[in-house]
């Protein structure tokens, strides 16, 4: 478990509390990651086939979604398996442990 992913989510944190001061809306760029993580978690810890699985079940455009798991698996939340165009997801212990934390109540 790398520190920059705690930095990361630590940021996450700041960046929620900061727009939840201001009473803004929350953009929806900052969840994108999040609502993947969601979805993997949902999936009882088995992998998920990239595209077109995940990207619609994350409801999100594909850059958003390509932006997405690139900071994901940069953060060690999930782990890529397969030969591109075929990948697979599936969320580290790390990735699981995060996911249990942004879950809705």
């Amino acid at each position: 478990m790398g520190q920059s992913g705690t930095n990361s989510f630590t940021t996450y944190l700041q960046e929620m509390q900061r727009w939840e001061k201001r009473k803004e809306p929350i953009p929806v760029g900052v969840s994108t990651a999040f609502v993947l993580l969601t979805v993997l978690a949902g999936n009882s810890g088995q992998p998920m086939a990239l595209i077109p699985d995940l990207q619609a079940a994350g409801g999100m455009s594909f850059n958003d979604f390509a932006e997405a798991i690139k900071r994901l698996e940069e953060a060690g939340y999930i782990a890529l398996t397969g030969a591109p165009a075929r990948e697979s997801a599936q969320l580290t212990e790390f990735g699981a442990d995060v996911a249990a934390l942004v879950r809705p109540a």
